[in-house]
């Protein structure tokens, strides 16, 4: 979402147990016919034909030591990709290895792996995975987990990492991530320094000015959180349990609720307090009308864009807290529209999502990745004077941050802010279904680039001015509503004239369409065959966009 760059940036370390005197993992000189080795055993390429690709790890890992394989060469000729997974047996002890891991070698005692879906692997992409003490394989792509991979390790013995460099997977790299002490020097290959110089795609801000600080910490009222995350605890400030804390073991299930429901236009401020580069990912935010007291602690899902699975009515926005370091400040805040606000260290509001604000919504934090420590507080209003104007508060007119400012009026010390026009964040679906059955798929498209700026003209009112500046709307906010079919329409069996979500599935024309595709929001296909398009051909049916992700509707 939104990165230019070529390259996908990796986690900075394993698991936080892991010993970080160990080795770096690199490639056994025991491997398959077609397999290379480069790098001093870092990198391995298959060379001919699809199979004979299997490989294995220099030196056994340690229980929740995390693997990071990156993908340095796709290749579109065959179709699989890596299978991955462990072995008890010593790669020295393997007389001959065979063509393929699964099933050749995973139908032996000792021998676990699975492949990889292959919508996973992208050039540059990084994958995690790492076994805990009870024999379960999680993983993850680009320091997202997408959960438990496969069960049953026995971890009574050691355990070398199992890799079959498969299909369209042509050549992947181990990667150090291990945590670099302060008494600890290492030679650092080129290629690392690409790695961490691309741990961020967006633009560097600084810390939460100090005027900011002042302005607000005269104003706040802390706010009550719930936990509901495994990994998450809540502390207290001021006798409120307004501190959320993720554990330094895990990067997820960070999940803390607001203990009462958000109201439309209040201000609620999050100071970064506790940051960890041993992650990348940051801080999701997001509203819910599921109640938090009906939910048990673990229940959500580890990743959170699975919450749009449920029942409930969910809207996350990913990563709102990039680049944050202690003492950053978020300020969210939903208006009479249905958008939800975030502005970062006092600069202008973006979009980050828009929601059904009739609704009663709760607030969802995920402290996530990077981000540790959050504390939440409610801006309280500031006194105003009988023109029901902030004293004291300069009139900015550029809509974009700028030293230009202007009073709106000479004769009086009292000045109105004008609200400045709040950019659009791209690439957030919501789907849900209204009162009378229909199906709303709301959709933010980018910012609209225009370079006519309208400034109040000198001859209006303060009021005139305000009321038409608040009454404007981001113009790139595209919001279509679908509503069901009052009566069959005599139309050609077109796919294009089912998008309704009503009709027959365009694929198998036996179950009703129940998923939208994202980007494109087609309704055409039924969750069982969108699921088996998005792996196979992961194009719509009828556009031929890429399909990104499938997404269960409930009526």
């Amino acid at each position: 979402m939104g990165q230019t760059e070529s390259h996908k940036s990796a986690p900075k370390s394993g698991a936080g147990t892991v010993n970080p005197n160990l080795p770096p993992l690199r490639f056994h000189n025991v491997h398959g016919d077609n397999v290379r080795l480069y790098k001093n055993g870092f990198v391995a390429r298959r060379v001919d034909s699809f199979c004979k690709g299997v490989a294995f790890s220099s030196r056994p890992v340690a229980i929740n030591e995390k693997v990071y394989i990156k993908f340095l060469e796709i290749s579109d000729n065959w179709s699989g990709v890596l299978r991955f997974g462990f072995t008890s047996e010593d790669p020295s002890n393997v007389k001959r290895v065979p063509k393929y891991a699964c099933p050749d070698l995973t139908s032996k005692s000792g021998f676990w792996a699975k492949a990889l879906g292959e919508r996973h692997v992208v050039l540059d992409s990084v994958l995690f995975f790492y076994v805990d003490s009870g024999g379960d394989v999680h993983y993850g792509i680009d320091g997202q987990s997408k959960g438990v991979f496969m069960q049953g390790i026995d971890t009574r013995s050691p355990l070398w990492v199992l890799l079959d460099i498969y299909g369209n997977s042509t050549i992947i790299e181990f990667l150090d991530c291990r945590p670099q002490l302060n008494n600890r020097t290492t030679a650092v290959r080129s290629d690392d320094l690409e790695i961490t110089s691309h741990l961020s795609a967006v633009t560097m801000s600084s810390p939460a000015p100090l005027a900011l600080r002042n302005q607000t910490e005269n104003n706040l009222e802390p706010l009550g959180l719930v936990r509901k995350g495994r990994h998450v605890m809540i502390s207290t400030k001021d006798g409120v349990p307004c501190v959320g804390t993720r554990l330094s073991t895990a990067f997820f299930q960070g999940y803390t609720f607001t203990k009462r429901p958000l109201q439309i236009g209040e201000k609620y401020l999050v100071q970064i307090t506790k940051t960890s580069q041993l992650y990348v990912g940051s801080l999701s935010f997001g509203v819910t009308c599921c109640d938090p007291n009906s939910i048990g602690i673990g229940e959500l899902p580890d990743d959170p864009n699975q919450l749009v699975d449920r029942r409930e009515y969910w809207v996350m926005s990913r990563n709102v807290a990039e680049d944050t370091q202690p003492g950053d400040v978020l300020i969210f805040s939903i208006n009479n529209n249905g958008e939800v606000l975030c502005s970062k260290n006092g600069n202008p509001d973006i979009v980050l999502m828009c929601v059904d604000h009739a609704q009663m919504l709760w607030g969802v934090f995920d402290i996530y990745g990077t981000t540790t420590q959050i504390v939440v507080s409610k801006i309280t209003s500031p006194p105003t004077n009988s023109n029901g104007c902030t004293p004291n508060v300069i009139v900015q007119t550029s809509p974009q941050p700028s030293t230009s400012y202007e009073t709106v009026s000479a004769a009086s010390p009292t000045m109105c802010y004008t609200p400045q026009q709040p950019m659009v964040r791209s690439n957030i679906l919501e789907v849900n279904t209204d009162a009378n059955g229909g199906t709303v798929l709301i959709v933010n498209l980018p910012a609209a680039q225009s370079n006519q700026m309208c400034h109040p003209s000198p001859a209006l009112s303060q009021g005139s001015s305000i009321q038409q500046q608040m009454s404007a709307r981001p113009p790139s906010v595209t919001i279509q509503q679908i509503q069901p079919r009052v009566a069959p329409v005599q139309q050609p069996h077109l796919p294009e004239q089912s998008p309704s979500g009503e009709g027959e599935c365009s694929i198998c024309f036996e179950r009703a369409v129940d998923c939208a595709l994202y980007t494109c929001g087609h309704l055409c296909m039924c969750y069982e065959c969108a699921k088996k398009q998005w792996v196979r051909l992961g194009r719509c049916p009828i556009c031929r966009a890429v399909i990104k992700d499938v997404i269960k509707i409930y009526k």
